[in-house]
């Protein structure tokens, strides 16, 4: 019954539609371009600490980020499309580009976009297994699989209070390792430990906007990890997550996994001081907003110069110095 009535949902509103050919801005809008940096960083950084092993490759390099970047796209339209078809979100929800509701695009469109989207990502994907090996084919289904049921039944990860451990292993584990074995197709811990600053950080972007979204999120039962324990706690996780990834970086340093040159990161780190801050002490959804902002640019601007830090090494140990 559930289901029907959310078809009829759909139905209606794809015949109220302002527009049927929607505008490529409107396209650009749902895909959430803000939240693109989140792909980047850990393919620069996984592809960095492939070329300090010695080895790089442009057009692998590109056909990974670019297939990431379509993975995450998908991931957006799907969250579109599925907190709109489960009532999880409405025309005032602030986590959502409400496009549905304010009918600028079709449910379907939506759905389009984000099956099209995944298309695309397993087209470029097809590159990477031809360079790479059949392997690479289980971190792109397990990448789908992941932004595909992070909101879609039967699993929606994000109601459950998942979402910040699977966003950690797709954003974080996966596109940094993954960005490693196409180059070189082997394990690597060097890979792995980079990964986890890079995935404390993403995460870090999820946790502030379920922090935002706390009382939505509490009304229609979305068990993210601030309504199951609070908007303090919340808080709280996001200073953990941030001051987390400059420790990381620096043990691994000092463990000798991650050359020297990866403390370039700690740059950084003002505006992660600052970001912290201004979120410990927030009272309101327009801080919290900000700080999403905040933590996307930094999670961009840290994964770049951890990613030229490792590069400087790798230049440093190819001239002897």
């Amino acid at each position: 019954m559930d289901t029907q009535e959310n078809s009829l949902k759909d139905t209606q509103a794809d015949r109220k539609v302002k527009n049927p050919a929607v505008s490529w801005k409107v396209w650009v809008k749902t895909a959430r371009p803000f939240s693109l940096t989140a792909a980047v960083s850990p393919v620069l950084v996984g592809t960095a600490v492939a070329a300090y092993d010695g080895t790089f490759h442009l057009v692998t390099f590109l056909a990974a980020l670019f297939s990431s970047l379509f993975l995450q796209i998908g991931a957006n339209y799907f969250n579109e499309y599925f907190d709109h078809r489960y009532g999880l979100d409405t025309v005032a929800s602030l986590g959502s580009s409400t496009v549905i509701f304010h009918r600028e695009m079709t449910a379907a469109q939506v759905l389009v976009g984000g099956v099209g989207s995944f298309a695309i990502a397993a087209v470029l994907g097809m590159v990477l297994i031809f360079t790479s090996g059949l392997a690479i084919i289980l971190f792109g289904l397990a990448g789908m699989a992941i932004a595909y049921f992070y909101s879609a039944r039967p699993f929606k990860f994000a109601t459950r209070g998942l979402g910040d451990i699977l966003v950690y292993i797709a954003m974080g584990f996966l596109m940094t390792w993954g960005a490693y074995y196409v180059q070189l197709p082997r394990w690597s811990w060097a890979a792995f430990v980079a990964s986890v600053p890079v995935g404390f950080l993403v995460t870090a972007i999820l946790n502030m906007n379920n922090v935002r979204d706390y009382q939505d999120d509490l009304v229609v039962h979305k068990r993210t990890l601030p309504v199951r324990l609070g908007q303090v706690f919340g808080k709280r996780f996001h200073a953990f997550l941030l001051l987390g990834s400059y420790l990381a970086v620096t043990l691994f340093v000092l463990l000798r996994v991650l050359p020297f040159y990866s403390l370039a990161a700690w740059i950084t780190f003002p505006l992660a001081f600052s970001n912290v801050r201004s979120v410990l002490s927030a009272t309101d959804r327009k801080a919290f907003v900000i700080g999403i902002k905040r933590t996307a640019q930094l999670h961009l601007q840290f994964g770049v110069m951890l990613a030229l830090g490792i590069a400087v090494a790798t230049l440093a140990r190819s001239f002897g110095m």
